[in-house]
C-alpha cells in the first residue's frame, strides 16, 4: 500500500541524494538572513529556501497528479496517495526544522527568543516550506485552449500568470502572522489547514464524472418510469 510508496521514495533519495544538498543550502538561509540584516523577513525567504530545496524531492506527486490513470492504477485514495509522495520530504522538512531553531532564537544577530517560541517559528516555516512546494508540484498543466488574456508581454493563458506565483502564495499564506509579529501559534494553525486541504483536495475529473453517472441513472430512472 502506502508504506510501499514510502519505501520507493526513500530508496530513490538514497539512489540520488543530490536534493540533499539543496536541503544543506535552505538550512542556512535563515543565518544568511539573520547576518545580512533581514531579521524580519527570515520567515518568508527560509519558506522559499525550503520549497525551492523541497521541489526535487516531489517528482512522483507532479507525475501522479498529471497523469490520473496512472494514479487510478494505485489501491488507495487520492489523499492517501500524496500523503505517500509527500512522507519523505515532509520528513526532511522536520529535519530542516530542527537545523534552523538556532538561526530563528537570534544566535546570529537577530532579536533573541526563548527556544520553544524559535522551535515553533521554525515548524511553521517548515509546514510554509513543505505546502508550497507541494502546491508548485501539483499544479495543473498550463490549458492553452483556452481565451488569452491581454498583457504587456503578449497574449498569455489565464492559467500560466497564476502559476508564476504558485507555492510562494502559499508560503506568505503560513508565515504572514509570523511577519506581522503574531504568535507563532496562528501560523502553525494556517500550516495545518494548508497541508489538510491539500491532503484532500478537489479533483474535478472525479467530480465531473461522478456528476455525469449520477445524469445518467436519472435518464434511466425516467425511462423505466415512461
Amino acid at each position: 500500500g502506502a508504506r510501499a510508496v514510502m519505501w520507493r521514495e526513500a530508496q530513490r533519495l538514497v539512489r540520488f541524494p543530490r536534493p540533499l544538498l539543496g536541503l544543506a543550502g535552505a538550512a542556512l538561509a535563515p543565518y544568511a538572513s539573520d547576518a545580512i540584516g533581514l531579521a524580519v523577513a527570515t520567515p518568508f525567504i527560509a519558506a522559499v529556501a525550503l520549497m525551492v530545496a523541497l521541489i526535487p524531492t516531489l517528482g512522483t506527486l507532479r507525475v501522479l497528479s498529471r497523469t490520473r490513470g496512472l494514479a487510478r492504477t494505485f489501491p488507495m485514495t487520492t489523499g492517501d496517495l500524496r500523503v505517500a509522495c509527500t512522507a519523505v520530504p515532509a520528513a526532511l522538512a522536520v529535519v530542516w526544522a530542527a537545523a534552523t531553531v538556532p538561526a530563528f532564537a537570534g544566535v546570529v544577530s537577530g532579536t533573541p527568543r526563548d527556544i520553544g517560541i524559535a522551535a515553533a517559528m521554525a515548524l511553521a516555516c517548515a509546514m510554509a516550506g513543505l505546502g508550497a512546494a507541494v502546491r508548485w508540484q501539483n499544479a495543473k498543466q498550463v490549458d492553452f485552449g483556452v481565451p488569452m488574456m491581454a498583457t504587456g508581454a503578449g497574449a498569455l493563458p489565464p492559467t500560466l500568470v497564476f502559476n508564476l506565483v504558485r507555492g510562494f502564495d502559499v508560503a506568505a499564506l503560513v508565515t504572514a502572522p509570523l511577519l506581522l509579529g503574531a504568535t507563532p501559534l496562528w501560523s502553525l494553525g494556517i500550516g495545518v489547514a494548508v497541508l489538510t486541504f491539500m491532503r484532500a483536495g478537489i479533483n474535478w475529473d472525479e467530480l465531473s464524472e461522478e456528476a455525469k453517472e449520477n445524469r445518467n441513472e436519472l435518464e434511466a430512472v425516467k425511462a423505466r418510469r415512461r
